[in-house]
């Protein structure tokens, strides 16, 4: 099997997980916004659920995970598996304290907030409520942690698996116990927080069953003082990039939090909406090429570093691009779709519609800087990552504060975050050219025109079939039958139709289109 083929069936294997994990996620987001509406209770429990993620993306997946991969592949490389399963083992015994250290401390600040605050005032919920879910944190770091070594060794998919299991036992948290053992919102909040710590547990589980099936034991481990030393001068640089970067994901959130209850909540379905394609495709890209990264780079391999670099970008760009237009053409209709139901009002769906808009103007940046931050990380230029996310954060908070003082409200805000966003592609882009100019070996200008071009395209048939259909079976069938059945002829015409053009212009990756069509025509015995 070739390097190509095995990276596209990974990435297959990746993203179907992820296509699971991500629609039970808004099923998730569908019921806690049925439930809750765009009030006080829902807000702050999507602040308070913030507050774990932070540090989650800040120690698990942010910069330890970068951090280690590098490691583990020059380790397995030069000394075998064994090696870096101790080495694992060694950063664990490491790390774990100092994970629940945070947690117990976090956990007291929110209980301390939570009673200095006035009763049931914004604060005092969001403060409950971050006490509850702060032991998610450890649970999902380790999660990473292991998920990094198990991909490393080639199976992939199960952080994904594990993730729709900790959607399932949130909405069965919030659907089954919260409906019949709750008192009030808040109750339901409170149980909704239950779900998540469950399904950490989960987190945790699934990936450490994968990596056992490697070899991997709990064993006591020798120090390696050299190897500690290298995810040191990775991480620490990692680490506050990755802090300065989740500081400005909050900065965002706690200004929408403040500008009013319904803000944030609109903020935050409309930036789920939009994680949806990029957590589908663009994160299963990526998580798929990152150890093929270090791999290359470890064995000194620049065709290779250049191949796989160049093969992730064209592949991210001729999704994002796409589903950004996608978005923009369509967003009224996908947001009356997925949220108008009970509490969540027409007025509500028509606000997020905006906030959507535009977050997709920016999704293929936001996409493209986790395959540039990752070819950074496999350099050992983490200083390059901190660098652009502080240079992020400056551009989001002077912007962010300008948007508060004009009384631009949410919206404003939200073009403060996409600013920043290509703004820190654009200076990540630059120091990968000065630091690590292998990774650019091949030109990316070419491909990105004929996906702009086959864009444009899907975006004028996707406008009008949709303004067509709808029209007809508006007459005839349920509003939201209708809506479904128009957006989802109107999607595969046009995916196709792009999927075509991409194909007859020689796109580089046309093999992969090519071979689902394969797939999907024996599927319907139309080929042998």
């Amino acid at each position: 099997m070739s390097e190509q083929t095995r990276q596209y069936g990974d990435m297959a294997k990746t993203a179907s997980w992820t296509m699971v994990s991500r629609v039970l996620g808004l099923v998730r987001d569908q019921l806690t916004a049925a439930v809750f509406g765009a009030g006080p209770v829902g807000a702050a429990f999507l602040f308070a659920f913030q507050i774990p993620n932070l540090f989650r993306r800040l120690l698990g997946e942010g910069a330890l995970t970068v951090a280690i991969v590098p490691v583990l592949a020059d380790k397995t490389a030069r000394e075998g598996k064994a090696s870096a399963f101790a080495f694992l083992n060694y950063v664990i015994r490491r790390v774990l304290p100092w994970m629940m250290g945070i947690t117990l401390l976090g956990m007291g600040i929110a209980i301390a907030w939570s009673y200095l605050a006035m009763d049931y005032s914004k604060a005092s919920r969001a403060a409950e409520l971050t006490a509850y879910c702060m032991p998610y944190m450890p649970l999902i770091c380790l999660a990473a942690l292991f998920t990094s070594a198990v991909n490393l060794s080639g199976r992939f998919g199960l952080a994904e698996f594990a993730s729709a299991m900790l959607n399932l036992c949130m909405i069965f948290a919030l659907a089954v116990m919260g409906e019949n053992f709750a008192s009030g919102d808040m109750g339901k909040a409170r149980w909704l927080c239950a779900g998540a710590i469950a399904g950490g547990v989960l987190q945790l589980l699934i990936p450490l069953w994968g990596l056992r099936q490697e070899g991997w034991r709990p064993r006591p481990a020798i120090a390696d003082k050299a190897a500690w030393g290298v995810l040191l001068a990775a991480f620490i640089p990692a680490a506050l990039g990755a802090g300065i970067q989740q500081i400005n994901f909050l900065v965002s959130r706690f200004l929408a939090f403040g500008v009013s209850d319904a803000s944030l909540t609109y903020y935050y379905i409309a930036n789920r909406i939009v994680e949806l394609p990029i957590g589908l495709f663009s994160a299963s890209i990526a998580t798929v090429m990152f150890p093929a990264m270090a791999t290359a780079f470890a064995a000194r391999d620049e065709a290779a570093l250049s191949r796989n670099y160049a093969r992730g970008m064209r592949l991210i760009i001729a999704v994002n691009i796409a589903a950004a237009v996608g978005l923009i053409v369509l967003s009224g209709p996908i947001v009356q779709l997925l949220f108008k139901f009970q509490k969540f009002t027409e007025v509500d769906c028509g606000h997020t519609r905006i906030i959507l808009v535009l977050f997709a103007f920016v999704m293929p940046f936001y996409a493209m800087i986790s395959m540039v931050t990752r070819a950074l990380n496999v350099a050992g230029n983490t200083k390059a990552t901190f660098g652009a996310a502080v240079h992020a954060f400056g551009v989001n908070l002077v912007a962010s504060l300008i948007a508060v003082w004009m009384g631009w409200g949410i919206e404003g805000l939200a073009v403060a975050n996409g600013i920043s966003t290509v703004w820190q592609y654009l200076v990540l882009r630059r120091l990968l050219q000065r630091s690590a100019p292998a990774f650019l070996g091949e030109n990316l200008l070419i491909p990105t025109l004929k996906v702009l071009a086959g864009s444009t395209a899907l975006g004028l048939v996707a406008y009008q079939g949709f303004a067509i259909l709808h029209d007809f079976n508006g007459v005839w069938l349920h509003p939201k039958l209708s809506l479904f059945l128009a957006m989802l002829l109107t999607a595969s015409v046009s995916a196709a139709l792009y999927a075509w053009i991409l194909c007859v212009w020689g796109y580089p990756e046309k093999d992969l289109v090519l071979s689902y069509r394969d797939k999907l025509l024996r599927l319907l015995r139309l080929r042998r």
